[in-house]
């Protein structure tokens, strides 16, 4: 027998062992139910958001002049981002032609 010892796990030790994860997947599970639940604008908005370090909470806590800045800000890139890919789109069409 080698020198290796791994010990024995028991039932409550591999229930305690594995309470965190589970906790964890339970988590990713609704983060990703409720994602999907969201409209595909909220999901633009939030990415958007994420992406300037902000989010939803921290927009609403926000003065109402600068609050509208951002949201401005965010339909202008939005806008620009959508027009882009339009544009691409149809670049690639025509260069299948």
């Amino acid at each position: 027998m080698s020198g290796l010892s791994f010990g024995t796990v028991t039932a409550a030790t591999a229930k305690a062992a594995t309470a965190p994860l589970t906790a964890k997947a339970h988590s990713a599970v609704d983060d990703f139910l409720s994602y999907m639940k969201e409209s595909p604008a909220e999901r633009m908005m939030d990415s958007w958001l994420a992406a300037h370090g902000l989010s939803k909470e921290s927009l609403a806590a926000m003065p109402p002049e600068k609050r509208d800045a951002v949201l401005k800000q965010m339909a202008q890139e939005l806008k620009d981002q959508l027009a882009q890919s339009a544009h691409e789109k149809a670049a690639k069409k025509t260069a299948a032609l």
